[in-house]
């Protein structure tokens, strides 16, 4: 089943079919996205084999009409026409390109409707797929944010017996698409992850797979000791991306590495700059909820995030502020900052986000009334989604800094004993 998003496509026709010159579109990848490996050639295309030219199309023209669509369109007439002569290559490929020329673009039902056909062509030979046509399948599907949890049940039958003969890409490549699409199988992984193991020296990307696990919640901390000690050595060649997932990958597994730490923050401070809103504030996180604390680091953090919090979400400005906090880290100036870009967003703050900046205030002793008094005002009609913990945060904020209104107090107070009812 899938997600319906709004899309128009260009329509190009396949200019009956004609070969027309390779336009080569973006490949999924960028920092630490996988990207599909090139396809493999199938023992039975035989050049000198003879196809009808009714319904048919030899192999290599097929190769050459999927390669050479400049559209989601062409892909989609290719499939409709001829794709009784896919194979299981034609197949992934297919579903392939149409994600990457999808990327970035909203889904209507003539386009879902496409996909869906990509999607039934390359189900019907998943039992034929090969390791790399198998990772390249699920890739495209996460790519392409289908949800079908039988499409993929089925995918990681086929694949799970043939695991021996992934490559490295192959397996960073399903594991990162498997975390994607949040579909957890613990025995698929234990299995993908065995054989990782095996071949960690040749991984290009380790991050991605420590991402991917720390994202579906899989704890192996024999495995992340295996690929910390391959990663460590390469850190300087990382991006700010594949530094950011990596110290957030650990902190939201719970491993805590000091020696692996001190090596990512040495590679990361000369790359703070390249740092994009989500880098910065997921990487204070990490730091706070490891409890490492790098006085020098987290200054040079601030200095490259504070021109850069116009464009903080909501949640990174609070688990921002949360970070600093929790480190014990006060930098007047960049708080100041930091308020001004979050008054700016108050309205779209969540609870969670609304009493992680309260409580940051408050174990910071930073009180500015005007910013204060904007955050009640913005918390008071928000009061009935507060959790327990919500609560006690909110009412820590209101003791420490002696705030005396008492019309938001009776409302904490009569939310605090709605929840106290409700045990």
């Amino acid at each position: 089943m899938m997600r319906a998003r709004p899309l128009s496509l260009r329509a190009s026709p396949l200019r009956q079919l004609l070969p027309a010159p390779a336009v080569r579109g973006g490949d999924g990848s960028g920092g630490t996205k996988p990207t599909p490996h090139r396809r493999q050639d199938p023992e039975d295309h035989d050049e000198g084999q003879m196809w009808s030219k009714g319904r048919n199309l030899h192999p290599k023209q097929l190769n050459r009409l999927i390669t050479d669509s400049e559209t989601a369109y062409d892909l989609f007439s290719l499939a409709k026409q001829y794709g009784q002569s896919f194979d299981f290559i034609h197949a992934s490929a297919a579903l392939t390109k149409a994600a990457k020329l999808l990327e970035g673009a909203r889904m209507g039902n003539d386009t879902a409707a496409g996909v869906a056909l990509l999607l039934s062509l390359a189900q019907a030979r998943l039992p034929q797929m090969q390791a790399q046509a198998l990772s390249n399948t699920l890739w495209a599907v996460s790519k392409l944010d289908v949800d079908d949890p039988a499409f993929v049940d089925a995918l990681i039958i086929e694949a799970t017996p043939k695991l021996p003969d992934f490559e490295a890409q192959n397996l960073a490549n399903t594991a990162y698409s498997l975390a994607k699409l949040g579909r957890e199988d613990k025995a698929f992984m234990r299995a993908l992850l065995d054989k990782a193991s095996t071949k960690l020296s040749s991984f290009k990307e380790q991050e991605l797979v420590l991402w991917a696990i720390a994202k579906m919640g899989y704890r192996s901390k024999f495995f992340v000791s295996l690929l910390l000690m391959e990663a460590e050595p390469r850190l300087p060649g990382f991006n700010a991306q594949a530094m950011s997932n990596s110290a957030w990958a650990l902190a939201t597994l719970g491993y805590s590495d000091t020696a692996f730490m001190g090596a990512l923050l040495a590679a990361a401070g000369p790359k703070l700059p390249s740092f994009t809103a989500q880098d910065l504030s997921n990487t204070a996180w990490a730091l706070a909820t490891l409890g490492y604390s790098d006085t020098a680091f987290m200054g040079a953090l601030l200095l490259a995030a504070k021109p850069k919090l116009p464009a903080f979400q909501p949640q990174a400005l609070a688990i921002t502020a949360w970070a600093l906090a929790t480190l014990g880290h006060k930098d007047v100036a960049f708080m100041g900052a930091l308020l001004v870009a979050a008054e700016l967003k108050l309205l779209s703050f969540d609870a969670q986000n609304l009493t992680n900046m309260s409580w940051a205030l408050a174990t910071l002793d930073f009180y500015d009334a005007a910013f204060m008094g904007a955050l009640l005002v913005v918390i008071k009609p928000k009061l009935p989604s507060f959790t327990l913990s919500n609560v006690i945060q909110m009412s820590f904020t209101l003791t420490k800094f002696k705030i005396k209104d008492e019309e938001f107090k009776r409302a904490l107070e009569a939310h605090n004993a709605q929840l106290d009812g409700g045990k």
